[in-house]
């Protein structure tokens, strides 16, 4: 038997977006699964250390993610964006210094990068809309 489906709930749930929704959190969700499938090929002295911390630093950017998203004070949301930003630019120092070592390859270190590069834009994106929404 099949329930009904009135047209307001169905509209309910199309309109309910969640942060796990937003592009920047399903970018940063691909990029730590490629980096995560990844690290389990990198040299075990590698793995363990700039492997583990870049790890924990996309994780840390996933969670404040959901934290900014769901933060309605504008500066304190402005505030987990750059922490967000912060833990970016991080990241992309890591994947850097992976590649000069050797722990990852050119073509893994471009694909990451670039991921990095429209994460990094969706969160410049979203703190200038934060500024104009504050202003006006």
């Amino acid at each position: 038997m099949c329930a009904k489906v009135y047209p307001h709930q169905n509209f309910y749930a199309k309109s309910k977006q969640t942060a796990h929704d937003t592009p920047l959190f399903r970018a940063t969700y691909k990029l730590y699964l490629a980096w995560y499938r990844h690290c389990q090929i990198i040299p075990k002295k590698d793995r363990f250390a700039i492997g583990q911390k870049t790890e924990n630093l996309l994780l840390e950017i996933m969670t404040l993610v959901v934290a900014a998203y769901h933060t309605k004070d504008a500066s304190r949301k402005r505030e987990i964006l750059f922490q967000i930003n912060l833990k970016s630019e991080s990241v992309k120092i890591l994947f850097r210094l992976a590649k000069d070592v050797r722990a990852i390859e050119q073509q893994h270190y471009i694909d990451y990068e670039s991921r990095l590069q429209e994460i990094g834009k969706m969160i410049g994106g979203w703190i200038r809309q934060t500024q104009s929404s504050s202003i006006g």
